[in-house]
């Protein structure tokens, strides 16, 4: 009988290291779902804080975020966030790099651009992200407009990927501002 009662307890003890061990290599944020990068990406966009041309048509929107690590949750310096999107009438620049740019995060992780609010050529207004930094997958994903989805009566997309934006007052004018945080899965 004390022999069965040891031996459970080992049992029991050699599970439990075992799901510890599992548990951890899962990863500690859950990563931003990848969706593609879309039809429209051209490589070689300039690094610079504005998707959009100067005095640009539309609203003008801030999107911010962070870029972290999905095993760590660390924050991710020199990330090259590659971002596109369609102008005020839903169309792409192919041949220049208009509403294109790539932006680096900082050493917290941080990242902010300023462009205008994509309008829609079918799907829902949207940006394009490829994501890259050296260890971690690339990470090809959108950002959303909650607002632009309810109007649509969407309600199919991640939720991660979904951001509500703020309108704010500076000087008279207003802006609309977004938050997209990022997890990034490594390579191993």
């Amino acid at each position: 009988m004390r022999m069965r009662s040891l031996e459970a307890t080992a049992w029991s003890v050699l599970v439990i290291v075992a799901c510890a061990v599992v548990g951890a290599a899962d990863p500690v944020l859950e990563p931003t779902p990848d969706v593609g990068a879309g039809p429209n990406h051209r490589s070689g966009a300039p690094y610079r804080a504005k998707l959009s041309p100067p005095l640009a048509e539309g609203t003008v929107l801030v999107v911010k975020g962070h870029v972290r690590a999905g095993d760590t949750a660390e924050p991710l310096s020199g990330v090259v966030l590659d971002a596109f999107q369609a102008d005020a009438r839903g169309q792409y620049d192919m041949r220049g790099y208009d509403y294109r740019a790539r932006v680096l995060t900082d050493e917290n992780g941080y990242f902010e651009f300023e462009t205008i609010h994509p309008e829609s050529y079918g799907p829902p207004p949207h940006i394009h992200f490829v994501i890259r930094l050296a260890g971690y997958r690339t990470l090809r994903t959108e950002l959303l407009f909650r607002g632009d989805l309810e109007k649509r009566g969407e309600r199919d997309h991640a939720e991660a990927l979904v951001t509500s934006l703020v309108t704010k007052q500076v000087g008279g004018r207003s802006y609309e501002e977004g938050t997209f945080d990022i997890v990034l899965t490594p390579e191993r």
